[in-house]
């Protein structure tokens, strides 16, 4: 039982973080780089499943490692 709380506190942060950094990258391309909010929206929402999915991979192999 304490793994798998382990393991759902590590995926909610991963998942927060990915959503912060998706945020943060289509803040800076709308007001930098002048990209409408609309063509960013599905991008940002990709990059954050990439980044969450990513993190995830990692944490999981580096659990099974410490086995």
């Amino acid at each position: 039982m304490k793994r798998f709380l382990d393991l759902t506190i590590t995926f909610l942060l991963a998942l927060a973080s990915a959503a912060t950094v998706a945020y943060a990258m289509a803040h800076f391309v709308h007001y930098s780089l002048g990209f409408s909010r609309s063509a960013l929206s599905e991008q940002a929402l990709i990059c954050a499943a990439l980044i969450a999915g990513l993190i995830t991979i990692e944490t999981l192999a580096n659990t099974k490692d410490n086995k």
